[in-house]
């Protein structure tokens, strides 16, 4: 009941520890947080749909085996009986806090957040007074009040800033370094009143650097959805620059290099953007803005333009260009994370031109994909005509160029993500071909 108690009360139950968390989602962003808030103390009871999760972090062990340190983490936080999972949520009855962490989801450019209004069906059967409950996951601004809460209130009878709190509060971590980031970063809590701020900050704050009270609820929902895509008018600039370097004659990386030199420009890279985050998070504000009356011009071109990089990127493919090579599956440099990558995109993108692609990725294991895919580069490369070095994995950046001379058809290499030499490249006899190289 300790959204009942007073100011000084919860203060001393979270100094003490005696806030137990049911955490709802334990995938990639929110088991580390459920794990690090058990380190840090806290019981945590995890809730999960997928029994092999559950039944992994039970036995001590990770069923995220490239998250930097949580493999430890787990062991010894599940050891010390601090973190248990369940697959029934009936099982956090009795929890005082309840942190949502569920994966959202963009489906032909409109937000979908079916597992939120889920959780909250569901969440409104078993929540007593006197609970705060939280959203993390990534939301249209507005959703935490006008769905979660409303659901609840409407099927429990429980009034939101009365019987129960409510928070939002987003994830601002990248894998494979979730745990590095939670104790980097700031966290940011926005509270429907002070006292649901107060618990949340309070429980934050036992293990982050510093805590970011937003004035409201909506406001953390919206500083959520506006960092990334922030990032993402960025790399718009950034490849609509590629696209004038290209008429100039003039190398993008040198000029974004010179320009970035003083300390008020920040211009990234140009390229393809994939992830989790990125390319999806522009459009919760956009679908959200739309409805309310408002179309957001610059946010939606940036999110178009680099859109349309893809073909950008094919038609740099000769015409009588048949085999390709894709070099990088993962979304990220070094990491296995094939979901939401933007190579994906690519190949769906080239196989409709009628292209046979070949996908090389060094963490590619025994997954089964709807395309030819192997962790053998010369399998990759045998016979291509072209490649794209679509993921700026470490090992592309020393590739055996004479070595794929001899065992390629063509001598065409597409480098988007610029970590080649053109003048190397051409050393060895390829043609390089990049986004304003």
């Amino acid at each position: 009941m300790i959204y009942n108690l007073s100011e000084t009360e919860i203060r001393s139950r979270i100094a003490n520890r005696d806030v137990s968390i049911g955490f709802i989602g334990l995938g990639r962003v929110g088991l580390p947080l459920a794990a690090t808030l058990a380190n840090e103390g806290f019981p945590v009871l995890g809730m999960d749909i997928n029994k092999n999760t559950v039944a992994t972090i039970n036995a001590g062990r990770t069923p995220i085996s490239d998250e930097n340190g949580l493999g430890d983490l787990i062991s010894n936080v599940v050891g010390k009986g601090k973190l248990t999972a369940t697959t029934a949520i009936e099982d956090t009855a009795e929890c005082d806090v309840y942190i949502i962490s569920v994966p959202t989801l963009i489906k032909d450019q409109d937000p979908d957040i079916d597992a939120v209004v889920t959780v909250s069906h569901r969440l409104a059967k078993i929540l007593k007074p006197g609970k705060l409950v939280v959203l993390q996951s990534t939301v249209p601004p507005g959703t935490t009040q006008n769905t979660l809460a409303a659901i609840i209130q409407r099927e429990s009878d429980l009034i939101p800033g009365l019987d129960f709190g409510l928070a939002y509060s987003p994830e601002r971590t990248q894998a494979p370094q979730v745990l590095r980031d939670l104790k980097s970063y700031a966290k940011i809590v926005g509270g429907l009143d002070s006292k649901s701020a107060l618990i949340l900050g309070g429980l934050y704050g036992a293990f982050a650097p510093s805590i970011i009270t937003m004035s409201s609820i909506i406001a953390a929902e919206l500083d959520k959805v506006v960092e990334n895509t922030y990032r993402d008018v960025n790399i718009a600039f950034a490849n609509e620059l590629a696209q004038i370097c290209n008429v100039y004659g003039v190398n993008v990386d040198e000029l974004i290099h010179t320009a970035n030199s003083q300390p008020y420009c920040h211009i990234l890279k140009p390229g393809l953007v994939g992830g989790h985050c990125i390319p999806m998070d522009p459009y919760y504000i956009i679908s959200d803005l739309i409805h309310r009356g408002y179309f957001p011009r610059l946010i939606k071109t940036a999110r178009d333009l680099n859109e349309s990089v893809f073909k950008n990127i094919a038609d740099m493919l000769d015409r009588d260009t048949h085999r390709v090579a894709v070099l990088g599956l993962s979304f990220k440099k070094d990491v296995k994370s094939f979901e939401t990558s933007h190579s994906l995109k690519l190949i769906k993108l080239l196989e409709s031109e009628g292209k046979d692609v070949v996908v090389h990725d060094p963490f590619i294991s025994d997954e089964t994909f709807p395309f030819k895919a192997t962790a053998n580069i010369d399998t990759a490369c045998q016979n291509a005509d072209a490649i794209i070095v679509s993921t700026e994995h470490s090992i592309y950046e020393a590739l055996d160029l004479a070595h794929l001379r001899s065992c390629m058809n063509g001598r065409l290499i597409i480098d988007v993500r610029g970590i080649l030499s053109p003048t190397k490249v051409a050393q060895y006899g390829f043609e390089y071909r990049g986004l304003g190289r």
